[in-house]
């Protein structure tokens, strides 16, 4: 029995490698993303947007995510740090990801990809702002006890979210950041001037490319010795930083992952990515309804993803939520980003 491509991404598979190369055709040499909006994109990798919303409005956001983090019953108190501990806490990934029970269609999340100051953003990046929005997950990185801290939490990931078959700009991803985001506080990590060296880099380890040739996912994880040879072209770590309301961007070519706090500072950011709702393959547009329908969470291009979440991958908690706790109102705005309503 032959599979349709949305029965297929219900297993949270990636996009058939048919389907994935017929997006080179779509955006390449030929139609770049505006460079000139955010040159600090094309040359460091990253770049920081001040004051895209407002701290005030940041502020509530934030207690919105403690609130949402209260409403599991574990013991977290978002006003007590005695109850900041892994056993107080929904399942996470690595510091403080969380795409699971429903959480990227909670009414705070559309709340936040609403925001017109962020649309503004990206509507710059692309020249236009007939967007699509990826339906991606939130960070809540707390300091918690370094011996709770332990294993895969506990190691660095740097990684791109691009496949090295795509040799050229495909994606600008975001995090609205909500809370001070200081050089001790838990967040991202860029190697600066990496995407520099993007193509190189893989050309220069063609022998690591496994026999059936480099993955078309959009995903790459470097070793020691990968970021010696980042290293030895100067290319240097930076810890982003950023105040409440401000969007860091960053190229998916960058080096680049997700570090743990030091300080006694909480991490609260969400993951935002725009791109252009016309270069979205006929056959996904079935995939994205469905994903707003049933609360399913996606990886972060909005326009060839994976389906991720509770509903999709294996459960981390007994009696796991599948479903927002607020589950969301959509303006006119948001059904356009969501895919619902055409431009």
């Amino acid at each position: 029995m032959v599979q349709t491509l949305t029965e297929t991404l219900l297993t949270g598979a990636h996009p058939p490698e048919s389907l994935v190369k017929g997006v080179l055709k779509l955006r390449g040499s030929h139609t770049l993303p505006n460079s000139s909006a955010y040159p600090d994109l094309d040359t460091k990798g990253y770049q920081v947007l001040k004051g895209v919303i407002s701290p005030e409005k940041a502020g509530d956001y934030v207690e919105r995510m403690y609130r949402w983090l209260e409403s599991f019953g574990k013991g977290f108190d978002a006003k007590d740090k005695s109850t900041w501990h892994m056993d107080q806490l929904p399942a996470f990934h690595r510091g403080g990801l969380f795409n699971r029970y429903g959480v990227g269609h909670e009414q705070f999340v559309w709340d936040i990809r609403g925001e017109a100051g962020l649309i503004d953003a990206f509507a710059k990046i692309w020249g236009t702002d007939e967007l699509l929005v990826s339906f991606d997950g939130i960070n809540i990185t707390l300091p918690l006890p370094a011996e709770e801290l332990s294993g895969q939490r506990s190691r660095p990931w740097p990684h791109v979210d691009q496949s090295p078959n795509r040799q050229y700009k495909h994606c600008i991803q975001g995090i609205m950041n909500l809370e001070e985001n200081g050089p001790h506080d838990g967040g991202l990590k860029v190697l600066e001037g990496s995407i520099q060296h993007y193509n190189e880099f893989f050309d220069a380890f063609k022998h690591d490319m496994p026999p059936e040739g480099w993955t078309w996912r959009d995903a790459h994880f470097y070793t020691d010795e990968h970021l010696q040879w980042f290293f030895d072209r100067g290319c240097k770590w930076v810890k982003v930083e950023a105040g409440p309301g401000d969007l860091i961007l960053w190229d998916s070519r960058t080096v680049h992952y997700g570090a743990l706090a030091q300080g006694d500072r909480a991490r609260m950011a969400t993951y935002v990515c725009y791109k252009p709702a016309s270069d979205l393959q006929p056959e996904m547009m079935e995939v994205r309804r469905i994903a707003v329908e049933q609360y399913i969470s996606t990886s972060h291009d909005p326009l060839m993803f994976r389906m991720t979440g509770s509903k999709i991958d294996p459960h981390a908690m007994e009696n796991e939520r599948l479903e927002p706790t607020v589950k969301p109102i959509l303006t006119e705005r948001m059904q356009q980003l969501a895919g619902l309503k055409s431009y």
